[in-house]
């Protein structure tokens, strides 16, 4: 009686899983990320990290990423830049939009993952109507700027930019 009780979990079971995964749908696909060092861990207006990547699919939906890595010494709650965009064909970026990014929460605990000292943010920076859009097929370009009023910027080690194609057309 056990063996044929096991049995049956163990065909269930497998059933189970076999039906569920499928629903889960498809995991979300990196089409894209870079990270580039901050010189001497300050970022100065001067550095404008570029990033280029090709976007094939314009029916498909896209979600962009700024990484921010910085160390606790790290003297802000949050940041600004500017996201300034280059599009398939065009000859010179556009004037960027501007965007905050939280990185802290108001008690002051830093919001992002930690990875030994230092801390990583993933900044959703396409929610709602927000920059960039992905038109064209080609090639993007995309730099980014620190316009805090600090300069420059101290305890900053990474700066990047991840974009990820979701199977939802």
């Amino acid at each position: 009686m056990k063996y044929s009780y096991n049995k049956w979990v163990g065909i269930l079971s497998i059933l189970t899983i076999t039906l569920l995964v499928p629903a889960c749908g498809k995991p979300k696909e990196t089409a894209f990320q870079k990270q580039l060092g901050v010189p001497g861990g300050k970022w100065d207006y001067k550095f404008q990290p570029n990033f280029t990547f090709d976007i094939p699919d314009t029916t498909a939906k896209y979600k962009v990423y700024l990484i921010v890595r910085h160390d606790a010494a790290f003297p802000n709650a949050n940041i600004w830049v500017r996201i300034k965009t280059k599009m398939p064909e065009d000859k010179q970026f556009d004037a960027g939009n501007r965007k905050e990014a939280v990185l802290s929460a108001p008690d002051g605990q830093w919001l992002g993952s930690n990875i030994g000292a230092l801390y990583e943010h993933k900044i959703l920076l396409t929610a709602g109507k927000d920059y960039p859009k992905f038109s064209k097929k080609g090639t993007y370009n995309i730099t980014l700027e620190q316009i805090m009023r600090e300069n420059p910027l101290p305890s900053v080690v990474n700066i990047g930019l991840r974009v990820e194609r979701l199977d939802i057309k």
